[in-house]
Formats: structure tokens, C-alpha cells, sequence
């Protein structure tokens, strides 16, 4: 429960404490604060902590694992931290502690989504097992961030040419950001689906909503992922048949090709005219032969 009787870790340095400086009860009574001033201070000397010895946080990951996705970002930035430490040493130690890490790959906050991806691209390499039931989430965080087709057009508010280019400069860094995070997302999920395609059978519709992302790069891994869940069951990708049929029409040759195999692994026959179509027009000669092997495979089937 959530604290202010006291004002835990007063007085403390956390740049500089070990594990025999400071009270472990006391430790969780700041990370558990109303304050975030508290909460700081509480994350920051697990930071310390984790820093000498992984060990030394142990006691205290339920509640390092609830802050990930805080209100304020700089402690929820300094909580991915430390998990990332964890999840380097003893990814095992994670097992059910990731709802809000995974909760912060749909923060508005791109720093937090990018560190959050990161440290689940780590630990989806190690122990799949622990990210799979958590797909569905994943997808959903990383459609809720698509960025805007267009930057900001500021020059209604602001005149000063020196100023506006600065602006659209940070923009275009933290888009670059958010497009990596998006990307380190969405193949986190493909290794889930590819390792367990049975274990984001209800990742599904998220997925789907994936395949008109203004992003190909978010698109093409999207479409990959379905085609793994289609090998496990075809009927939980049947629903979203159409979408995937619809990227063929896509502007991206990769993002037609993916599109071409997933349908192929789902089996989807009536496709079959419009690969044809493909196979004899297509601008791409790599998309036109995986067009017509794919409609030979799924006649003779």
C-alpha cells in the first residue's frame, strides 16, 4: 500500500550506497510512495544497487516491476533500468513480473517505449516462454503509437525560421526513435509467434490492425506473425483472410511477398485469382515467383 507517514530514504545519496547502506524495507517504502519525489529517490538507489550487485534487488522486484509504466517517466525509465540488469543476469527472475514493462510499449513517452523494447527484444531471445502471454499487449502498444503520416506543420505558431527548424529536427529524432522501438516491438512478437505460434492465438486481431501501419517495416513483421499463428491454426487467422489480402495491393514489394506467404500458410484459396494476377504483373520479379509457386501450392492443395 502506497505511503506518506514517512519520508523514506531521507537524507540518502542513492549515486553511492551499497547493499549494507540502506534498510530494504525502507527501500520498498519509497518505491511504494504517493510521492514521486520518493519514488525517485526509492528507484534510483535500486539503480546503485542493481549496479554492484543484481542480488541486492531481489527482495524488491515486485515493486520495481509495478513501476515501469509511472506516471512520471523518468522513474519509469529508471525502473526499465534496473529490470534490464535483472533480465541480463537472471531473466528467470522476471517470470510474471512483466505486465508493466509491457504496458510501457504503448507509452506516449517515446524514451519509455524504446527502453521497455529493448530490454523485451533481450529477454524474448532468452526466455520466449516469458514474453509470450503478453503478444497481444505488445501489439496493441505498438499500434497505439503510430506516429502521423506528416510532421508537424508549426509555422502558423511559430515565425523564426531558426526556430522552427530546431523544432522539426527533435521531431524527426524522436520519430527515428519511435519508428526503432515500434520495429524492436512488433519482432519481438514474430520470435514469440515463431518459437510458440500457439501462445498468441489471441494476439490475432492486434496483429491485424497492424496491416495499414504507415510503417512497412512495422507491416511486414506484422504479416510474418500471422503467417507462424496460420501453421499453428488456421482458423484463428481465417477472420483476417481479407487484410492479408489486401497487402498484396501494397506499395512495398516485401510487404507483398510477406503477404503472399502468410497466405500461402493459411491456405487461403480464393486468393488464388489475384496471385495470378501477380504472378503475370507485378513490377517486383521476386514478388511474380513467389506469386505463382504460391498459387500452384494452394491448387494443388
Amino acid at each position: 500500500m502506497a505511503t506518506n507517514s514517512t519520508d523514506p530514504l531521507d537524507g540518502v545519496e542513492p549515486g553511492s550506497v551499497s547493499a549494507g547502506d540502506v534498510d530494504i524495507t525502507e527501500v520498498r517504502a519509497a518505491l511504494d510512495s504517493t510521492s514521486p519525489l520518493v519514488r525517485q529517490r526509492g528507484i534510483d538507489v535500486c539503480e546503485s544497487l542493481a549496479e554492484d550487485d543484481v542480488d541486492a534487488v531481489r527482495p524488491l522486484l515486485d515493486n520495481i516491476a509495478a513501476l515501469p509504466d509511472d506516471s512520471n517517466a523518468a522513474i519509469g525509465l529508471s525502473a526499465i533500468s534496473v529490470l534490464d540488469a535483472v533480465a541480463t543476469a537472471d531473466p528467470e527472475a522476471l517470470d510474471g513480473r512483466l505486465d508493466a514493462l509491457v504496458a510501457a510499449t504503448g507509452s506516449t513517452i517515446v524514451d519509455v517505449q524504446l527502453t521497455a523494447a529493448m530490454v523485451l527484444g533481450k529477454l524474448v531471445v532468452e526466455r520466449p516462454d516469458l514474453v509470450a502471454p503478453h503478444a497481444r499487449a505488445i501489439a496493441e502498444g505498438v499500434h497505439a503509437t503510430e506516429p502521423a503520416d506528416e510532421p508537424t506543420d508549426v509555422s502558423e505558431f511559430v515565425d523564426h525560421p531558426g526556430t522552427r527548424e530546431t523544432i522539426a529536427e527533435h521531431e524527426r529524432e524522436e520519430r527515428e526513435r519511435r519508428v526503432s522501438a515500434r520495429q524492436t516491438l512488433v519482432n519481438v512478437v514474430v520470435a514469440v509467434t515463431e518459437e510458440t505460434p500457439g501462445s498468441a492465438l489471441d494476439a490475432v486481431e492486434a496483429l491485424a490492425a497492424l496491416l495499414d501501419d504507415v510503417d512497412a517495416s512495422v507491416v511486414s513483421p506484422a504479416i510474418d506473425a500471422l503467417g507462424e499463428v496460420a501453421v499453428a491454426d488456421q482458423t484463428a487467422v481465417a477472420p483476417v483472410s481479407d487484410q492479408l489480402r489486401d497487402c498484396l495491393d501494397h506499395d512495398n514489394p516485401s510487404v507483398r511477398a510477406r503477404a503472399i506467404g502468410a497466405i500461402g500458410r493459411l491456405g487461403d484459396v480464393s486468393a488464388v485469382p489475384k496471385l495470378r494476377t501477380l504472378a503475370d504483373t507485378d513490377e517486383n520479379e521476386d514478388v511474380q515467383e513467389l506469386a505463382a509457386e504460391t498459387a500452384d501450392f494452394l491448387t494443388d492443395a
